[in-house]
Formats: structure tokens, C-alpha cells, sequence
């Protein structure tokens, strides 16, 4: 199931009623985050895992 592709289009108009509920805050973090290169994003998405994964063991470090 999960190897086939999809071909029904998805929702349009989806990402503007989704960002609609966001707060400004959170706007300003995904736009910050889309400014940032492909290597950036990368670091930083490694980084949340690794905090998000053990965020006790961070803390200490």
C-alpha cells in the first residue's frame, strides 16, 4: 500500500486554510526556516531529532 503513488490531486487551497490557524510566531519560525539553505535545514532537522530523541541527556551535556 504504501509503495504506490498517489495520483489524486491533493486539496488546493490546503496550505492557506492550514496557515490560517498558525500563530504569528509560528509563521515567523517556518519563514526564518525556508530562508535558511538545503545544508542549514538539514542541521537544524538533525538537531531537533537529537533534542526531541533524548532531550534529557542534551540538558545536561
Amino acid at each position: 500500500m504504501l509503495d504506490r503513488i498517489k495520483k489524486e490531486p491533493v486539496c488546493v487551497g490546503f496550505a492557506e486554510f492550514e496557515q490560517q490557524t498558525l500563530s504569528k510566531a509560528e509563521r515567523r519560525l517556518i519563514g526564518f526556516y525556508r530562508s535558511l539553505s538545503e545544508q542549514e535545514q538539514g542541521q537544524l532537522h538533525r538537531l531537533s531529532e537529537v533534542l526531541a530523541t533524548h532531550p534529557k541527556e542534551s540538558a545536561n551535556s
